[in-house]
Order: structure tokens, then sequence, then C-alpha cells
């Protein structure tokens, strides 16, 4: 089945396709530090000689708060969609199209599929839909200064039973789209790149005219004309000072339309702490192995497992595999004990990993998951004898049960806590039409947190940060303060409370009420009765709400921790009424909590939003930014919720008063005007034809010539021919490092006709030089970006890493000092050495006495010549990894430390340094192997260091691991603290010369 690009007609009708075209969609971001305002428009022009209506759906992002849409009819008359309950919208549409009025309806289908209805087009009328959308910018999971926008552009194929009718044929013409992204931080732009697409950019300033001073904090960034729609399209954009937490306030005056005074506040932070780890945790993997995780998707997901498995901690550890797709299968039935037989066992279970397990039955294998918990099937009742358990939900999402899913997380999850145990879900999705809403979900659900990766991005390093995220314990009693005491006593609290129902109430009485005393009988027949028609279709229930509290918080924390976790951004919204006289807005927010019983605290000032009004302007309800942010935020808390009479209620109610499309409201949009100019243009249009006598659009049988189809009229998709020679979509994520760029470009990477342009100087210094903003053209390939070359010379732009950066290797051999005489061993007491730590260390160990060079000398060694196992094995993460033992250590045979050092540096590898090989127990025996697996473990430390430093997020925690072991072994050497700290030290230094 293929993926849907782009606008998706409802109905399979090519001559109507033909007859009303999609001419042009456009998009434009407007990037204001986390917040984003956003418009979507859509053109259509239609050629048919007679009026129609058209359906088609469309994806957005699922954190999108859709708070406007108005349709543009011929360039001259607008006309605005209001918000309404949802089927009291669609009655309002059908009604004014069977009166012949243009009209248009904007539903939510699905948490990231809306459609668009259109009744009653004219002929030859252009008609522009405009949608305007607003969210915070996630996370991207691999730094904390970087946000990730995704742009959906494609419905992939879901497992299960779509929400609403949508036709999975694929149809590529020559519709255009355009994306722009406007950037304006508060502090300077350091990168932005794509790993989906080429784009183009301009630095300095955050438009396409080249106007203005270079400012470094703007950009203007734009979609290649040869970008492929068939996947969504991803913008990375890096800032300094996106780690810095903020709290921002509006204040929406009842003067000014609000329904009473309120001020929302939008606080975002990225944690910077040590979270205690837990002592002990179970691990539960959750590969999605369907069909659609086929090719690069399971080859990646295979290559970051096997980097997770051996990251796990050594001790008070279990874990378990579970794969899944139309059914699921584990490695075990309950989690096992985390040894070196258990993570061989996983290991080679990984590798025989394919994609070959059918559709995306998610909910089925999450539910094993819960309850193959060792808590659950060990049976124990007594609460202080639990053990936490984190689910990693690795896939693309690509499920249609997204209520189903989270409703069972949210049972499962909540019983847990009830029961006194911990039990969260981390989500890493997977693939270029991954299901944000999906995997977003199941992270929201379990109060962890998700991470993305396109088809050619490595996983690793964001699956690193999940494993980091959840070794660590959760915030508990996690409270804000949005109001100081001061302002709280100046408000005047002027509220009703109205008792609420029960859910589920109706006017009427119910059946088994008692028939009222006082009424006379009633007749049986009665001749003055008239018969009224009865109400038919769906009926909504009546529930009476309770007036929204003083303070209205998203997410709350009433039931499950907030999840905060270092490294992770993490958003909190409020609407805090305020009273007739209110005071300024509170100057600070507090937040306090503890975690495993210790306090923690942050106090954050508030300072008022700073957007421009011009990017709100006509595209949020009254320009309230933040209050259409937290209103989406409380709308999304109850969309995770069961689908009661009163969670609809309340979705109802925030919709209507912020003017968002939701589960329950819609935007409806009718033209009062259009009914005589639709006759007047159908009678122009059919008086031509010579067998009929069209008079005031009617035939001479007096039939309307208007056939409205069941199908729409429209094509879509991208031309495939207007891709450019040269563009590989399966490249690995390039992008533009400012910070690393300060020359030109080479003319062969631009674009035909394209101009080469220098590349501005990335320093942000207040004394920095002004100049003018420049344009680059950019490639998605990341082989094309390199390190940048002296002044004045062009870019070269065929090698290179990750933003231009290449990996650091190697540049010269190391000569081996003299080898030094060996002398007699033996033990003394050394009190004549200026070093405290020499004179520290041989008071309690065996020593040798060296020459100045410090090498003992070795017997003659034949030169190692490495099987074809280990020739043939290209020396990277994934090999370092899978040579990690599970309690951290690395192996000290030959083989691995040739594929580490090389042959050059393998016989000085072999040597024990003095500041080991002087420990007790000297070389021989069980302390001699362990000094060797100390030397090795380390020698693979310093490997990471030098020679992958821009993937250390997918290495960190096997060399903290790493470390742990080193330390341990030398504490049972019996150093103290500050000697082994010493040692580590040295030993650093010397294998550090090997490379």
């Amino acid at each position: 089945m293929p993926v849907l690009v782009g606008i998706i007609p409802i109905g399979t009708g090519w001559t109507l396709r033909e007859e009303y075209p999609l001419v042009q969609s456009r998009c434009n971001y407007s990037v204001a530090d986390v917040y984003t305002i956003a418009e979507l428009v859509q053109d259509y022009h239609s050629n048919a000689p007679i009026n129609r209506d058209v359906e088609y759906v469309f994806p957005l992002p699922p954190s999108a708060a859709v708070c406007s849409f108005k349709a543009v009819i011929d360039d001259k008359k607008v006309i605005k969609g209001v918000v309404k309950e949802k089927l009291e919208a669609k009655k309002a549409y059908e009604q004014a199209v069977a009166q012949g009025k243009t009209a248009g309806l904007l539903e939510q289908e699905h948490a990231d599929v809306f459609r668009v209805s259109l009744g009653n087009i004219n002929p030859q009328t252009k008609i522009s839909v405009h949608i305007s959308f607003v969210f915070i910018i996630p996370h991207d999971g691999s730094s904390p200064q970087t946000l990730r926008i995704t742009m959906p552009t494609a419905i992939a194929p879901r497992y299960g039973t779509a929400p609403t009718n949508i036709p999975w044929l694929r149809n590529n013409s020559q519709n255009r789209f355009e994306l722009s992204v406007s950037v304006q931080m508060n502090k300077p732009v350091t990168s932005i790149s794509s790993p989906s697409h080429p784009i183009g950019l301009m630095l300095g300033c955050h438009q396409r005219e080249l106007t203005g001073e270079y400012d470094p904090s703007k950009a203007f960034v734009y979609l290649g004309d040869s970008a492929m729609l068939d996947k969504d399209i991803v913008i990375v954009i890096s800032a300094q000072g996106m780690d810095a937490p903020r709290c921002s306030v509006e204040r929406w005056l009842k003067s000014d339309g609000a329904e009473e005074t309120t001020d929302a506040y939008a606080l975002t932070l990225v944690p910077k702490f040590e979270l205690p780890a837990l002592p002990s945790q179970e691990y539960i993997f959750l590969v999605d192995r369907s069909g659609s995780m086929a090719g690069s998707r399971i080859k990646a997901v295979r290559t970051a497992l096997q980097i997770l498995l051996r990251s796990l901690p050594s001790r008070g550890t279990s874990f378990n595999i579970v794969s899944f797709g139309s059914r699921y299968t584990s490695l075990w039935p309950t989690s096992q004990v985390y040894s070196a037989e258990s993570m061989e066992q996983a290991s080679k279970h990984v590798d025989e990993f394919e994609a070959n397990y059918g559709g995306t039955e998610l909910r089925s294998a999450i539910e094993f998951a819960f309850n193959s918990r060792q808590d659950i099937k060990g049976g124990s009742t007594d609460k202080t004898d639990t053990m936490p358990t984190s689910v990693f939900v690795l896939t693309d999402g690509e499920a249609w049960d997204l209520d189903g899913i989270i409703n069972s997380i949210n049972q499962s999850c909540g019983k847990a806590k009830k029961d006194g145990s911990l039990l969260r879900t981390f989500t890493l999705g997977v693939g270029n039409q991954v299901s944000t809403a999906m995997c977003e979900g199941i992270a929201r659900a379990g109060k962890g947190t998700a991470v993305f990766v396109a088809e050619g991005e490595k996983p690793d390093a964001k699956l690193m940060g999940l494993l980091k995220a959840a070794r660590g314990g959760v915030i508990d009693d996690l409270a804000v303060d949005w109001v100081d005491s001061e302002d709280a006593q100046d408000d005047d609290d002027e509220f009703e409370v109205i008792p609420s129902s029960k859910a589920g109430d109706y006017s009427e009485p119910s059946a088994t009420s008692p028939p009222p005393q006082s009424q006379p009988p009633l007749s049986l027949f009665d001749e003055s009765h008239v018969d009224t028609p009865a109400e038919t279709g769906a009926r909504k229930a009546i529930v009476f709400l309770d007036p929204p509290p003083k303070v209205q918080q998203a997410p709350k924390s009433d039931k499950l921790p907030i999840p905060l976790y270092p490294g992770f951004r993490c958003s909190i919204f409020a609407i805090v009424k305020r009273g007739s006289n209110p005071g300024p807005h509170s100057s600070n927010v507090k937040i306090t909590g503890k975690v495993m019983g210790r306090d923690v605290v942050l106090q954050i000032p508030v300072s008022p939003v700073s957007v421009h009004s011009g990017l709100v302007e006509g595209k949020v309800e009254g320009g309230r930014l933040l209050h259409t942010l937290a209103a989406k935020a409380l709308i999304q808390g109850f969309e995770d919720l069961p689908k009661t009479p009163e969670n609809k209620a309340e979705i109802e109610r925030l919709g209507k008063r912020y003017s968002l499309a939701t589960s329950a409201t819609s935007f409806v949009a009718i033209d009062e005007d259009t009914k005589d100019e639709i006759e007047r243009k159908e009678s122009q249009a059919f008086e031509p034809e010579e067998e009929r006598s069209v008079k005031g659009g009617m035939d001479k049988l007096g039939r309307r010539p208007r056939q409205r189809p069941s199908a729409p009229a429209m094509v879509t998709g991208f031309d495939p021919t207007s891709i450019a020679t040269g563009y590989n979509p399966s490249a690995a994520t390039a992008g533009f490092n400012l910070s690393a760029m300060t020359t030109g470009l080479n003319p062969n990477s631009l674009s035909a006709g394209a101009e080469p342009a220098p590349l501005l100087r990335p320093s942000h210094s207040a004394d920095a030089r002004a100049v003018s903003p420049k344009i680059v053209k950019m490639q998605s390939d990341a082989s094309t970006m390199t390190q940048p070359r002296k002044s004045g010379s062009n870019l070269s732009l065929n090698s290179g890493g990750l933003f231009g950066i290449r990996s650091v290797s190697p540049t010269a051999s190391l000569s081996r000092p003299p080898r030094p005489q060996r002398v007699a061993r033996m033990r003394y007491t050394d009190t004549r050495s200026d070093d405290p730590y020499a004179r520290a260390v041989s008071t309690i160990q065996y020593t040798s006495s060296y020459s100045n060079t410090g090498y003992l000398d070795s017997p003659s060694v034949p030169p190692y010549t490495p099987p074809a196992s280990i020739s043939q094995q290209t020396l990277s993460v994934e090999s370092i990894a899978r040579a990690q033992n599970f309690d951290g250590s690395f192996p000290s045979d030959d083989g691995h430390l040739w594929l580490i050092v090389g042959a050059d540096g393998l016989s000085r590898a072999r040597d024990i340094p003095p500041a080991l090989d002087r420990l007790a127990g000297g070389g021989i025996g069980a302390q001699a192997a362990m000094k060797k697996l100390i030397w090795a473990t380390m020698l693979t430390i310093i490997c990471l260091q030098k020679k992958f430093g821009v993937e250390k997020d997918s290495w960190e925690m096997l060399a903290e691991k790493a470390r742990e072991y080193i330390e341990k072994e030398l504490t049972e050497l019996g150093l103290d603290e500050s000697l082994v700290t010493q040692t580590v030290n040295r030993l650093e230094t010397t294998a550090s010369a090997l490379f």
C-alpha cells in the first residue's frame, strides 16, 4: 500500500480531479524562540462548468493547536471560520450547502489527520484555504540546545481501521509545495540542518529579501525546488541558550474579549541536574518488527540495540526483549538477570531480527510487556519490595489504535503507582513517516519521553539518551507555584460554584422516574394531539460542568509525576484566573518536589511573552499565543483520558473558548451571499447548448443541471521529474554549521542558476563587524560538508562528517622509547620520592624499579597477524560495543588491541604501564589478568574519545560503565578513593599517548 503525499482528495473520480486541481500548497513557519506560528495555504482553481463539492484529508503535527480557518475566494472575498461543537458545525455546513451557499468545514479526524470540506465552489473560481496553527517546538533528543521541527507531508498506511475515509492510492501529479521557516531566536543561531530534504538557507535575516544588517540570531530556511514530498520534512535548529529555563506570561483582559481576565503561563526548561540512579530496575525492550520496519529501519534498530544492551547497569538489572507485529514473541517468558550469559544470548537474538511480523498490533504487545513484569509474575504483595520497570518502545507507530493504546498504558501505569511501583514508557520513533502522534502519546501516557530518527539518522545516541533518563529516579510531589502570595490576596474571587451532574445525564426524566401525582390520566386517543417528528441520529449528552478552577495546569501532577528528565525539554502551561482588579503578574514561578527522598527546587523569573504582534495577528484568536498553547495542552490532557461525556464536554468548552479545532469542535465558514452568484454562473455556463433552454439555472424539464459528485475533483502530489539530479534521499543527516564555516561555497555545489556566495563569519561577539545577510544553497547529503579552509579559499564539499566536522584520527605514529634494563623485583617502602602519590602507593604495593622511560622489557614477541574476522572488521562504535563485557570491561587479547590501536601501536598496548603494574599482586596470577583488563578497558575509553568524539552521545554510557569497572577493580586492589582517582588520571595520560 503506497504512502499518500500532500493533499489527499476523497474519492477516485479522475475527471473531477482534472476539473478541480490543487494549484499550489505552501506553508510558512515563524519560529520565535521555542514558539512556532504556522500558516498552511492551499490554492484551488475550478475548471468545471458547474459548481462542485470537494473533500480532502491532510496531516498536521499532532502537537499543533489549529486556531484559525478561512477561505479566500478569487483573492477578494474572505469567509472566516468560527468554532462550533462538532455535530453542530457539520449540520450548519450541510444546511449551507443545501441552500446553495459556498461553505467550508475543517474537522479533526485523528490526532494528526484533518479533513476539509468545500461546498458549492463556483465555476471558474479560485479559492484559497488558510489554516493557522501554533505549537512549542519539541527537543531533538541529541542536544539540549537543539530543536526539531517536523512538517508532515504524507500519511503512511497504518494498521487497523482508519477514523476517516482515506483513499489509499498514489497520485503524484505536478502540484507544488513550498515551505519556508523564519527564525528569530533570543541568542545566536549555531546550526541549521535537515536530515530529510535539501534546503536553502539565509543567515542573519528572517525573511527572503536581503535587507537590513546581519543579525546572528536570525535565519531564513526554505525548501529546495527539487524536494521530494514522500516523507516528512524535518528541520533541526540549534541556538545558544536554548537549554536555559524560561517562563513567559500573557494577560487577556475581559475588556479585550475574554470571558474573564486570565494570565497564561508557559514554562519550558531542559533540566540540568544529576538524578540519583535507581539501585535496581527492570528494562523491557519492545521492538516493532512489522513489515513497515523493513530495510534501513530494522537495520538501524539492530545496531542501536547492540550498543544499548552493553550500556545497561551491571548490577541490579534485569531485562527482556519483546518483538511484535501482527503477533508478539519474547526472548524469555519474563525478564532475566543481566549477566554475561544473558547479554550474549540477547545479542545473538537481536542479530536475527527481520521485519517479518506482519502488521503493527501494538496494544496487545504493550499489555503483554506490562503483564510480564517481575512485580506481577513474582506475585509479591510487599509494596516495599517492588522493582521499577521501564519499557522502551522502538517503532514507526503506524497503527490507528491511538486511544486504545493510551488508555491501556494509563490504566497499567496508574495501577502500578497504586501498588507502590514505578512503570514508565519511553519511545524511539523510527522512519520518514513515523506517527508522531502515536509515539508521543505512548511516552506521554507512560510519563516518559519520546525521540525521533529519520532514515539516514543514527538512532544509537538518542536511544542512549532515553536510557540515561530511565536510569534516574522520578520527581514526586512536584508542584508549581504560579501565583505570588501577595497577588493571590489582591485578586477578588468572584466565582460562583455550580454543582455538576453525573456524566451522561440527559434533560428528559429517566424511564424509572415515578409518574407525576397531580396530573390527570392520559387519554389513549386525544384528538387535539399533534405529532412532532422525532429527532434522529447521534444525540449529545447534556453535561453540566463546574466552572474552571482558579489555576488550570497541563500536564497535571496529581496522578502521575510530570516527566522531568535531565537533557530533555519539558513544557508546563497554566491559565490562572484573575479578579476584577488584577495586580501585576507573578514575578517568579517556583517548582518544588522530591526525588528518592531528596528535595528539589527551582525558581524561574517570569517575563511577558516577546513575540512580535505581526506574527500572530490574523492567525491566533485575539492574538493570544500563550492562551492558545495552554488551552491545547489542557485539551491534550482530556484527549488522553477515556472519552466520557464529561471529558468531551471539557474539550468542547476549551475548544470554543479559545477557538481551536479538536475532537469535539470544528471550524465552519459560510458565505451568505453566494446562492444567487452560483445560479448566475451556472446559467451562463449552459446557455450555448442548443438542446437545452437553460434559464435561471434550470433545464427544460425544470431540473437543475448541478451534478454534485460523491468524489472530489482534485489533482495532487508532486512531480518526481522535478527532483534535481544528484540528490540522495538515503544519505545521512546533512546540515550547516555556522560555527564551523568561514569561507565561500564551491560553485559546483550550487543549483543551476544560483550564484556562489561567501559564507558569513561565525563570530557573534558584540564588536563583530556588521555584514549583509547571505544566501546559502545546501544539499542534504552529509558527505558534501567539510571543515573550512583558509580564508579566501573555496569550501570543498566532498568529504567530512555531520555539520562539516571530520572525525579525529591519529595523525602520526608515536615511536617507542628505548627499552629499559629489567631489574630484580622486591618489596620495599619508598620514602624518598617527592611525589606523594608514589610514596602512598609504594607503602602498600609491590613495585619494580624502572629507568626513566618507565616501561618493563618484555620477551621477544613475533609480529601479530590478525585473523580475517578481525582484519576485515571496521572500527566503529558498534564494533567496540559488541566487544564490551557485561561488567563494563573490554578484552585484553591482541585482536581487540589491534583493532583499537592498529598494528603500529600493538606492542606498546601490550605493556602495562607502571602506574598499574606496580600495584598489589605484581604481574602474576589472576591479578595480572585483571590489570590487563583494566589497561585494555582504559585504552578503549581513550579510543572512543579520540576517534569517535563527534559520536559521544552514542558511547557515553559505554564509557561510563567501563570507567566504573576500572574504579571498582582498583578499589579491590587496595587503593582508597583519592589514589583511585590519581591512578585513573595517570592511565588516561599514558593511554592518550598511543593515539
